[in-house]
């Protein structure tokens, strides 16, 4: 078996991504410098698993991980058999990376024990698409990849929200405001509902079962801010007191 290892030019790409979007709106130039030495610095990590698509510099997408299993202990996330995330816990989110488009080979292992891995699946990363992935218990006890597509565009001064269903243990969600109408009806495990654009606020929802419309969870207040786009992940809680988690991301 090869190796797999930390790789000091990847978290060197890490930085200069991290530059690169920093400048992006206020110093196009810096931007673009930024960007290349991402690239560069990827090839170096990378250079027997990244293809020509790295020399088409416009081409590349971001994704970014979640850990959305309850079950199992923080991890540790390789692509293309580099280390890139450390001791990812439950119900936290990675860093987005920025990739020039292709496949890739993502291997996922409980931090510190690399004898056998939890996840062993190929992603896409397409030209100019965010995506987030998020990996979750499966039946046979592995973990298994699920990539939404982000879509960051909000008009001024507004924000939107969507919800994505990753609790095992819950049927199919009618997501409503508490006592009040259905917003996301039928949201299926693994599914994601369409964003609803709203005006900055603070909204107070709950889950309902969708084939009687009973409520099962009351959700707690969800902060939108504007200018911004959220995600809101309904999760297994992790103890039986909270036994429905909810984790809201942005971009």
């Amino acid at each position: 078996m090869n190796k797999q290892g930390d790789s000091f030019p990847i978290h060197e790409a890490g930085m200069y991504n991290l530059l690169s979007d920093y400048y992006k709106y206020t110093n196009p130039e810096l931007h673009i410098y930024y960007y290349q030495k991402h690239l560069q610095s990827l090839k170096m990590a990378l250079p027997q698993n990244i293809t020509a698509d790295t020399e088409r510099q416009a081409e590349y997408g971001k994704i970014r991980f979640i850990h959305a299993s309850v079950q199992k202990p923080a991890v540790d996330i390789f692509i293309n058999g580099v280390k890139i995330f450390k001791e990812v816990p439950f119900k936290s989110t990675t860093n987005d990376m920025t990739l020039p488009v292709g496949r890739y080979q993502i291997d996922i292992y409980e931090t510190g024990k690399m004898v056998d891995s939890l996840c062993s699946q190929k992603i896409l990363v397409e030209s100019n698409i965010y995506h987030t992935i998020t990996f979750l218990e499966s039946a046979n006890q592995y973990l298994k990849l699920y990539s939404y597509r982000e879509d960051p565009f909000v008009h001024a001064a507004e924000t939107k929200l969507r919800f994505i269903h990753l609790h095992p243990k819950l049927p199919a969600l009618n997501i409503a405001v508490q006592k009040g109408d259905v917003v996301f009806p039928g949201l299926h495990l693994k599914a994601s509902t369409s964003y609803l654009g709203l005006y900055p606020m603070t909204v107070y929802l709950e889950a309902r079962d969708a084939d009687t419309n009973r409520q099962i969870a009351t959700l707690p207040p969800l902060t939108l801010k504007e200018n911004k786009a959220y995600s809101a992940l309904i999760l297994e809680g992790s103890s039986e007191e909270a036994p429905t988690d909810i984790l809201l991301i942005s971009i």
